[in-house]
C-alpha cells in the first residue's frame, strides 16, 4: 500500500493482491519507521457493517490512522484490470473542516492505464422501507 497526503485528502493506493486481501477479511497495512524508535501505521480494513450503519470509519492517534470500509463497497472494486478504481468518502475533522479519504486500486502493471473508474455506491434512503 502506498499512502500520500495532498491538501485535505488522504490517498491510499493498493494493488490487486491487496484488494484480494481486503476481500478475504484481512487488513492492509503500511508501517513507516521514524526516528527515536517510533513508527506510524496506516491500516485499511473491511467491515461487515453497511455504510449506513457505520461501515465507514476513520480513526487516528499519534501512532497511526485506521480506515474501515464496508465490505460491500470494497466488493465493487476489482471489476476491471485496465483502469484504476476508487472509493471516496469525506470525514468531518472539526466543525469547519473535512478530510477526504480515497481508496484507489491500481490496475495490473501489464495493462495500459487510460483513466480512473470512480465507483459511487447507491446511498439507501433512510426513510424508505427497502
Amino acid at each position: 500500500m502506498d499512502v500520500r497526503f495532498a491538501g485535505q485528502a488522504l490517498y491510499c493506493q493498493i494493488s490487486r493482491s491487496e484488494l484480494d486481501r481486503l476481500l478475504s477479511g484481512r487488513s492492509v497495512d503500511l508501517q513507516v519507521s521514524l526516528p527515536r524508535s517510533h513508527s506510524f501505521r496506516v491500516s485499511v480494513r473491511p467491515s461487515a457493517l453497511p455504510a449506513d450503519r457505520g461501515g465507514w470509519q476513520l480513526d487516528s492517534d499519534p501512532t497511526g490512522i485506521w480506515l474501515t470500509l464496508p465490505r460491500t463497497e470494497i466488493e465493487l472494486l476489482g471489476q476491471t484490470t485496465t483502469f484504476a478504481e476508487r472509493l471516496m468518502r469525506d470525514f468531518p475533522v472539526s466543525t469547519n473542516e473535512r478530510v477526504q479519504v480515497i481508496l484507489e486500486v491500481l490496475p495490473d502493471e501489464d495493462k495500459v492505464v487510460g483513466s480512473v473508474l470512480e465507483i459511487t455506491p447507491q446511498v439507501a434512503d433512510p426513510h424508505s422501507d427497502a
